[in-house]
Formats: C-alpha cells, sequence, structure tokens
C-alpha cells in the first residue's frame, strides 16, 4: 500500500533538499578549479547529449510513471507494462549511441574534445537502466531517497580526490555522469524484487503499444527542452563558453532552488493517476487544490529570495570570477514561480487527465517565443538576453495552460491566503535587503534565518492553514510524549 502523499513528500523532499546540498558543496568547488570555461564546456556538451538522451527516452519516464500508477495493484499487468518499457527504452538507447558516434566525426567542437564529448555520453546509458519511473509509479519513495542519499555522498568523495585543477576536466566529466546517475545501477538490479519471470508470457508482450503515447510526451519534453537546453547551446554557438558558463552559474542557483517548490509534483503525478482511475474525482479536486495553494506558499519567498540574495549567493557559491551572472541570476528568478505552477496544471492536472495536447500547445508557445527572443537578444545582452527569453517562454507557457486548459482545471486561482503569501514575500525581501546592507559577518545566513521566520511569522499572524496544520500536529506529537 502506498504511503501518505504528506510522507512521500516529506522523503522526496529530503531527497530534493540533498540535490541542493550537495551542489552547494561541489558547484562552487568546480567551478574554482576548472573554472569559467571548463565549466562552460561540461555544460555545452551535456545540452547535446540530452537532446540525444531526450530521442532514447522518447517521453517514457513520465508517461512510464503514469502507466505503472494505474496498474500497480494488479502485478501481472504491472509486471507486463514495466517489460515492455524496459525493452523499448533498449532499442532507442542502441539508436542514440549511432547518433552520438556520427556526432564525433561531423561537429568541430566535439571532434576537438571527443573524450570528454563520449563520456558524458554515459548519460544515455545510465539513464536508460535507470527505470526510475518505476519506483516513481509505485511510490517508493522511501527507497529513492535513501539510495539517491547513498550515492551523493559517495560522489563528493570522488570529486575531491579527482578533481584538484583545470587538466582534470576529463575526471570532472566523469563525476558528472557517476555523481548524478550512477545510483541509477541499483535501480535496475533491484527491479528483480517486483518483476518476475513466471508474472510474464513473453509472447504476448507488446513493446510498440507504447510508441504512441510515449511520442505524445516526447513531443512535450522536445518542445519544453527548447528553452531550457537549446538556450545554453545557442549561446554556446553564438557566443562562447565563457558565456555558457555565466548562464550555467545564473540558471545553477534557480534550478536548485526551483526543486523545493517544483518536488511536489514528483509525488503527486503517479497518486493524481492513481485516484483518475478509480474514477475518486471529488478526493483528486481537493488534493489539487492543496498543492497549488502550497506551491504558491513555497515559490513566491523562493523566488524573492533568489532576487534579493543573488549577489551574496553567487560570491558564496561560485567566486568573484562569476560576480557578472548576478543580474541574470536576478532576471531567471521569476521562473521558480512559473514552474511551479505551470507543473500544479500541467503536470498533476492536465496530464493524469489525458489532456497532454493542451499542455504541448502551449509549451510551443512558449519556445517559440524563447527561440525567437534568444536570436534576437543573445548578439546583443549574451547570457543576460538569453536569461530574459527563458522568464518570458515559461510565463508564458503558463499563462497558455490556464487558458487552453480551463474547462478541464477546478481550481480557485485567486484566495484571501495567497494574498498574505504575496504581501509576507515582499515584507521578508525588504528584511533581507536591509539585512544585506549591514557590515555583519556572514550575512547571508541571517537574511536566510531572519527572511524565512519574518515569512513565517506573517503566515502565523493570518493563520494559515499550512502553518496551523503543522503546529497542530506539533502539539499532538508533544502531548504523545
Amino acid at each position: 500500500m502506498a504511503q501518505s502523499v504528506k510522507v512521500n513528500y516529506i522523503l522526496n523532499l529530503i531527497n530534493t533538499g540533498s540535490q541542493m546540498l550537495f551542489p552547494l558543496i561541489t558547484f562552487p568547488y568546480a567551478c574554482r578549479v576548472i573554472g569559467a570555461d571548463g565549466i562552460g564546456q561540461v555544460n555545452f556538451f551535456q545540452s547535446i547529449i540530452q537532446y540525444i538522451s531526450l530521442f532514447t527516452c522518447l517521453g517514457i519516464p513520465m508517461y512510464a510513471i503514469r502507466e505503472i500508477a494505474k496498474v500497480r495493484d494488479d502485478v501481472v499487468k504491472m509486471n507486463r507494462t514495466a517489460t515492455e518499457i524496459l525493452l523499448l527504452h533498449t532499442l532507442l538507447t542502441f539508436i542514440g549511441y549511432i547518433i552520438v558516434v556520427i556526432l564525433c566525426f561531423v561537429i568541430p567542437q566535439i571532434k576537438s574534445d571527443v573524450s570528454l564529448f563520449l563520456i558524458l555520453s554515459l548519460i544515455i546509458f545510465f539513464t536508460a537502466i535507470g527505470c526510475e519511473w518505476f519506483y516513481q509509479g509505485i511510490e517508493d519513495f522511501k527507497y529513492i531517497t535513501i539510495r539517491g542519499l547513498f550515492v551523493k555522498i559517495f560522489s563528493v568523495v570522488l570529486l575531491f580526490v579527482f578533481v584538484k585543477s583545470k587538466e582534470d576536466l576529463l575526471n570532472y566529466g566523469w563525476y558528472m555522469v557517476l555523481g548524478v546517475l550512477g545510483g541509477n545501477v541499483f535501480n535496475f538490479f533491484r527491479l528483480r524484487k517486483y518483476i518476475h519471470k513466471e508474472n510474464l508470457v513473453f509472447s504476448q508482450l507488446n513493446v510498440f503499444r507504447h510508441l504512441k503515447p510515449a511520442l505524445q510526451v516526447f513531443s512535450l519534453n522536445m518542445v519544453i527542452s527548447i528553452y531550457i537546453q537549446l538556450n545554453p547551446v545557442l549561446l554556446g554557438f553564438m557566443k562562447n563558453a565563457l558565456a555558457v558558463g555565466y548562464f550555467t552559474a545564473a540558471t545553477k542557483l534557480m534550478q536548485m532552488i526551483m526543486k523545493l517548490s517544483a518536488c511536489l509534483g514528483s509525488v503527486m503525478m503517479p497518486r493524481a493517476s492513481h485516484l483518475l482511475a478509480g474514477n475518486k474525482k471529488e478526493e483528486f479536486n481537493r488534493l489539487i487544490q492543496k498543492s497549488y495553494d502550497f506551491t504558491i506558499a513555497l515559490s513566491l519567498p523562493l523566488t524573492v529570495g533568489l532576487i534579493v540574495c543573488a549577489p551574496a549567493i553567487i560570491r558564496l557559491l561560485c567566486g568573484q570570477e562569476f560576480e557578472t551572472a548576478t543580474l541574470a541570476s536576478q532576471i531567471i528568478a521569476p521562473v521558480i514561480f512559473m514552474v511551479g505552477i505551470s507543473n500544479v496544471i500541467g503536470i498533476q492536472i492536465l496530464y493524469p487527465k489525458g489532456k497532454i495536447n493542451t499542455v504541448i500547445h502551449s509549451c510551443i508557445f512558449g519556445a517559440v517565443l524563447d527561440l525567437a527572443l534568444c536570436i534576437l537578444l543573445i548578439p546583443v545582452f549574451s547570457y543576460n538576453g538569453t536569461a530574459i527569453a527563458y522568464v518570458v517562454a515559461e510565463t508564458t507557457t503558463t499563462l497558455a495552460m490556464c487558458i487552453l486548459g480551463r474547462k478541464y482545471i477546478k481550481l480557485h486561482y485567486f484566495k484571501k491566503a495567497h494574498l498574505t503569501y504575496f504581501l509576507g514575500a515582499i515584507l521578508m525581501g525588504v528584511v533581507v535587503i536591509f539585512l544585506g546592507k549591514m557590515s555583519i559577518r556572514s550575512v547571508l545566513i541571517y537574511q536566510i534565518i531572519c527572511g524565512s521566520l519574518v515569512y513565517f511569522i506573517c503566515l502565523l499572524l493570518n493563520k494559515d492553514i499550512f502553518v496551523m496544520n503543522l503546529l497542530c500536529k506539533l502539539k499532538r506529537n508533544e502531548e504523545d510524549k
């Protein structure tokens, strides 16, 4: 039986928190050791690899979560579905490596550093065997969290031991592969706990029945990738690796923080799919509204916090060399809020309801606008222009989802509580700015602590439902002791 959404969210939050914490250790170290050029080169190659990986995955990870969640109560169907999807992914991975070999011979930027490119291409293989989608579909977030923590600790050790100078760029490439995806080996072998030969009739397997619905998700991922992966690629071709390095530093902060507001989606999507499969519409609507409210409550202060703390964070994490990336980081910050909202609407509502075409069409609007703005703005504003294009694209996508999918979405978009979150975030920002002007040692720590406290007090004074529920739970736990 699946654990409660709250328990799964806490487990996923721990996993997500570690994904934020460890880069706070590893990324500053890598920036100082490898330098902006090295970081930019790795990110440039990674962006190309991600495009190949998009093809080899073919939308499988997201599609498979939904399909496994639907049949997880039927062992035979679950075994058949998982095996078919794994076989399809294996076939696509083989084709992906044919593309890798071709690129090594025809792209000059790759030919000049083919070893690094081939190392990073292992991401494709580890993604194929990872089957993270299976564990998310059955809501085994406990295993995902424990395995994630173990692999991250091990990867940090590898980084400090083998990456000590700019000459260790290849070793850094190995770290980027093994540190991020090395744990996928455990995922693959652990499948034996759930998938058994006696539950499979190989003659009845139909691998290609998953092709069409997976292609729909692939279309979505391809469109989204235009303003995620294509941005650094365009920047690399139109400017240089240094510009990509600055943009990477700016987006790295946003991506780390965004995980806190977006991690609820990883928990909600399989649960939403399971509820809809069981025709539990009222429970589904109630759960989604809570998810939407919580996303706003969390993403607003995170967005404001990044805007006002960006200068200090950039200096702390990346060093003086990356200070010029501060403005780009501030420009990108609203993406945290926009992605949080679009995640609820697109991934938690429209996709489980089978309205993925609505999500695709919305993302197309954003992608086209992003591409056009990048071409116009990069020659003039470099990485800052890319940042502007990114924000406009995400905002356009979110608004389009709300408009195109309005008849399928049963949400209260604007509530009194949302105003509390907005005003609380603004007041928090004012306090954080004031503290930043003071000559205090380790001022960033004080900014984070005091800012969080101010926001919490604002919600407490307005008797916010999430804060009151938290206090009630703490009180009950104290009484139980």
